[in-house]
């Protein structure tokens, strides 16, 4: 009557204590060998047994009897080797995100979001608190006073220049391979920098230009992260628009220095409050999109939080310039 094989199986075959010796391989309906009675010794093998695959239950009695027994820990009818330590647990398929994986992530969408704007608002204090410093030092004594120390300042204003550039590339590029206390510290020496290099645009301008330009900038800010966070538009697509605007603010910068028209001025600040408004709502787009890429690697979100933080940071700072420059008087 026997059609298939077993390999080790015997109900009728006990060994000195009594207990049926169990299954002992797989089970194979096109065989036709004969029972095998195999002495089972006790192994340290935890394969999962896998009807598709041939696998083998390993002895799960730690006492060594030689018993069938159903296992208690996670079984796995579909994966290779699938036993699983963790009761209930199935081993992760593959193409599970790398973040997940590690399976250590607390952090909310809420507390990533909170830690992005905290260091943002950190960084333009820290900016600000310089720059009035350097300018009250600046502006005190007679006008020939402020022009001995503002000439004496001009190769600190250019040398911070570079020093602003070199620290947003180095954050920009290297963000997820610089420790977040690394990426952090070069944030914070970025904001002391920027305090340095702002001192002359608020030596031009009077404190009352600069409190109105500091609130207008401060009303849009708000009002387009919020956009960027509750719209359901998929603004990535205006990226290359955004950068190709930029481009041309640059350029119409650059002009702007060596042809002094009042209508050129006007129209640099405007397209730069268009461009930083624009690029105010992408940036704080991309707080969701970051958090669904890397949700469960907290290390990952932390570091990001510090480079999101300096781009939003800079539209504010740039939109805060560009409102001042269209709107702003200069001192008497």
């Amino acid at each position: 009557m026997n059609n298939g094989n077993f390999n080790g199986y015997d109900p009728n075959n006990r060994n000195q204590n009594g207990y049926s010796q169990g299954f002992m391989g797989s089970y194979d309906p096109n065989a036709n060998a004969p029972y095998q009675a195999n002495n089972y010794q006790d192994n340290s093998s935890t394969q999962g047994y896998n009807p598709y695959d041939g696998g083998t239950y390993g002895n799960p009695n730690p006492n060594g009897y030689n018993a069938y027994q159903q296992p208690q820990n996670g079984y796995n009818a579909q994966f290779q080797g699938g036993y699983s330590q963790n009761p209930g647990f199935n081993a992760a398929p593959a193409g599970v995100n790398a973040g997940a994986a590690a399976g250590t992530g607390t952090m909310t969408l809420a507390d990533y979001s909170k830690k992005i704007f905290l260091w943002m608002g950190a960084g333009l204090g820290l900016t600000f608190f310089v720059a009035l410093g350097l300018m009250l030092y600046l502006t005190s004594g007679s006008e020939l006073d402020l022009y001995l120390k503002f000439t004496n300042m001009l190769p600190v204003f250019y040398g911070g220049i570079i020093v602003e550039l070199v620290l947003a590339f180095v954050l920009s590029l290297f963000v997820k391979k610089l420790p977040y206390g690394a990426s952090l510290g070069l944030f914070i020496a970025y904001s002391i920098v920027s305090g340095v290099t702002f001192t002359p645009i608020l030596c031009v301008y009077d404190a009352g230009s600069a409190i109105f330009a500091f609130a207008a900038a401060a009303v849009l800010f708000v009002s387009f992260a919020i956009y960027g966070i509750v719209t359901k538009r998929d603004l990535s697509k205006l990226g290359p628009l955004l950068m190709i605007g930029l481009i041309v603010l640059i350029l119409f910068s650059v002009i702007g220095i060596f042809v002094h028209m009042s209508w050129a001025s006007i129209i640099i600040a405007l397209i730069g409050i268009a461009i930083f408004i624009g690029l105010t709502a992408y940036d704080t787009q991309k707080i969701k999109a970051s958090y669904n890429a890397y949700s469960g690697n907290d290390e990952m979100l932390k570091k990001l939080s510090v480079n999101l933080a300096l781009q939003l940071y800079l539209d504010f700072v740039n939109l805060f310039i560009y409102i001042l420059k269209l709107m702003g008087k200069a001192r008497r």
